[in-house]
């Protein structure tokens, strides 16, 4: 198999040939190799002599070489073993299952399937380049959804419980994840279709049955079921009854199934008829998910109805309950009057929008509930909307309505339906058909009546979410305010002593130069730099967060903006007294249109943090250089240091706020600051790990040309 030759594509068989394919395979390569593998696989890379061999070689020839694999207990040290001799680095993916190894030419996968512990009977090489493009992009894929090892290993080892939510695609796997989500479960509340618990009867029942008997023995809290009870399942729902399942019926069920333990959640969006095998699950172990669910479970559990009292009237004939479709915007305003008047304790009213909202008031909603509230009835409203705007609008009318609750929803929660419940008995809904219409008769579609009360209770328990939601919302919004109004006094207010500090302390230091308190005055001098600039990233920060980050743009030449800035930190370091070095590489002068008061910002912030970071006796190597990107014109400037890299746990949230994890101080704003002027200037700015050799900071601005 040496040299590449004619493209091809073959598969060899027996244990032997698969191990020697592999060799070849890795002695081909020059320059890289990707490998996806499974558990088992790091065992066997380190017990199986020639593989290993093969594999250091090609590691002390330059070959860089990376595998994605699921690290757990029983393999960790086989995983420590393979980034300490074998392999340049290593990730962890949960559930990985096949394997394949890819280099630039050529692509080999040993059977997915084979006996734990040995290796694999077949193999599939192949030097096609399609398939080996394809083999470079999944793995790539992968690698970027993987953990790096060292952060899953400390996991392993401290105990950490690792967060995360994760949407499964396989049926098969799917029965498995639900099956350890039930096995392992102190508690479990399910709510599903009436096909929904068809299937849970058809796979999880016999784990149902141990829960039951831990439940028993005290061991387990029991399980709860909420669903839509028919003659489909009503002997299932018996049967599960005998067994001391406890469940209820729900009319209206909401639009997905889920299940909840004390763990986990598992939850469907697809109707699960007659036992279909579910075909994508959503499964999660965050809290908020935990608990956003938990609350729902029980909001239905609350409201639904009891299981034999709902057997009794289906086998009793009993006529469910009335729901209506009107088609006439008219009849329904008429009915919502009617409704809203026959009320004996409770009105609540989710309007789609706050265009809905007013078109609402101009027809007299407002006058009806001041009818109603006149007679003791509790009348609550939400509104997607800021509460200054819905008072704004009442106070148009001058009706002073005193006892009306009316609370603001986010804009985000606006909906094409608007709901009315009354008593918790009877309920319409109305569809928002257009928005933009003036008119309530052109805006509105059709309306949906019913007097349900499992319907009912359904939409309350909607609106007390949301209603709770609201309130959230409203503190939340006037913490923010108060929390940047602070923010942004406090710095105005530091700036103040700030400048007369450095100012003297300058002062100080040049007619005290050699002299006593030199040294001390320095310090101050410093920390007074330190704490200015930390003032104004906190009001760029509040600039940018209030979006009111002004650019003033003008044309001019970016080489020597970067030039100018080089100088002032070259002064910084002779101070330092250190031996650090920046070089600036750059071919002609380019010309572009900025803000370079903020331009000059960005490059300050970068060269700053190579400064820091860099070793005593480093480089800083700044280069500009002009590029075409598509049909555009552009300016890449990177800033490259030989410090330590940063840190793989803050990577995902590098520009982002505080986003700092280093020993040499900092708040971690600059970089978020710098990411937003150069979004503002519609450029990018992106990081690059320079291997152990130190990092690599890089943005991109459109060119202007000026004649």
């Amino acid at each position: 198999m040496k040299g590449r030759g004619t493209e091809k594509t073959e598969v060899y068989y027996n244990p032997f040939r698969v191990v020697s394919t592999v060799i070849d395979f890795v002695d081909n390569a020059s320059g890289r190799i990707e490998g996806c593998v499974d558990q088992t696989r790091p065992l066997l890379l380190n017990e199986i002599e020639a593989l290993r061999m093969a594999f250091n070689e090609a590691r002390k020839r330059g070959v860089k070489i990376r595998f994605v694999t699921e690290i757990k207990d029983d393999n960790i040290t086989h995983c420590k073993e393979l980034i300490k001799s074998s392999v340049s680095e290593v990730r962890h993916l949960d559930g990985v299952k096949g394997n394949f190894y890819v280099s630039e030419n050529e692509y080999v996968s040993p059977a997915a399937i084979h006996e734990e512990g040995k290796p694999a009977s077949n193999v599939v090489y192949s030097n096609v380049k399609e398939v080996v493009e394809q083999a470079q992009y999944l793995f790539e894929t992968l690698w970027s959804r993987s953990l790096p090892a060292d952060q899953r290993i400390k996991e392993i080892e401290e105990g950490i419980t690792r967060y995360e939510t994760v949407v499964i695609e396989n049926p098969q796997e799917i029965i498995k994840e639900i099956s350890h989500l039930t096995a392992n479960s102190r508690e479990l509340a399910t709510c599903v279709t009436s096909g929904g618990i068809i299937y849970s009867h058809e796979h999880f029942f016999y784990l149902k049955k141990k829960l039951l008997d831990k439940q028993r023995n005290g061991e387990h809290k029991g399980i709860r079921y909420v669903t839509y009870i028919n003659n489909q399942n009503m002997n299932l729902v018996k049967q599960y009854l005998d067994y001391g399942i406890r469940i209820k019926h729900i009319q209206n069920l909401p639009p997905m199934s889920f299940g909840i333990s004390d763990k986990k959640i598992a939850v469907t969006i697809e109707k699960m008829e007659d036992g279909k095998l579910v075909q994508s699950l959503l499964l999660s172990n965050e809290p908020h998910y935990l608990k956003h669910f938990a609350s729902v479970f029980e909001e239905l559990w609350r409201n639904g109805t009891n299981a034999a009292v709902r057997m009794k009237e289906i086998e009793e004939g009993i006529e469910t309950a009335k729901i209506e479709i009107i088609r006439d915007p008219d009849e329904a305003i008429k009915l919502s009057r009617d409704l809203i008047k026959s009320a004996k304790h409770e009105v609540l009213r989710i309007y789609p929008s706050f265009n809905g909202f007013r078109r609402q008031i101009r027809i007299g909603a407002l006058h009806l509930f001041r009818e109603v509230l006149e007679h003791g009835i509790s009348v609550r409203i939400l509104v997607p909307a800021d509460k200054q705007q819905i008072d704004e609008t009442i106070d148009e009318l001058e009706l002073a309505l005193p006892t009306l609750e009316i609370r603001g929803l986010d804009k985000n929660l606006q909906t094409q339906m608007g709901i009315i419940v009354v008593d918790r008995k009877e309920s319409i809904i109305i569809e928002l058909k257009d928005d933009e219409k003036e008119s309530y008769h052109d805006a509105a579609g059709l309306a949906f009546y019913s007097n349900s009360r499992p319907i009912a209770l359904s939409y309350a328990s909607i609106f007390e979410t949301l209603w709770k939601q609201g309130e959230l919302y409203e503190q939340l919004k006037a913490y923010a305010a108060m929390q940047k109004e602070f923010i942004n006094i406090a710095a105005h207010e530091l700036r103040t002593p700030v400048q007369p500090i450095l100012g003297l302390s300058q002062v100080l230091i040049a007619e005290q130069k050699g002299g006593k308190y030199s040294e001390l005055l320095l310090v101050i001098n410093r920390n007074a730099e330190r704490l200015r600039q930390l003032i104004e990233d906190i009001l760029d920060v509040t600039k940018i967060e209030s979006q009111s980050l002004h650019l003033r743009i003008q044309k001019f030449n970016l080489n020597h903006l970067i030039s100018s800035v080089i100088s002032e930190h070259e002064n910084m370091i002779e101070r330092q007294q250190c031996h650090k070095r920046i070089v600036f590489d750059f071919k002609d002068d380019i010309n572009i249109e900025g803000d370079k008061v903020r331009i000059s910002q960005v490059v300050s912030n970068l060269l700053s943090n190579s400064i820091k970071f860099t070793k005593e006796e480093g480089s800083i190597i700044i280069t500009s250089e002009q590029k075409k990107e598509g049909n555009k014109n552009i300016v890449v400037v990177s800033v490259k240091d030989a410090g330590p890299g940063i840190d793989s746990e803050i990577l995902p949230r590098l520009f982002t706020k505080f986003a700092s994890k280093s020993e040499m101080g900092g708040t971690g704003l600059g970089l978020y600051i710098s990411k937003s002027i150069i979004d503002a200037h519609r450029g990018e700015i992106w990081y690059d790990n320079n291997i152990g050799k130190g990092a690599i900071f890089s943005f991109s601005l459109p060119i202007v040309s000026i004649e």
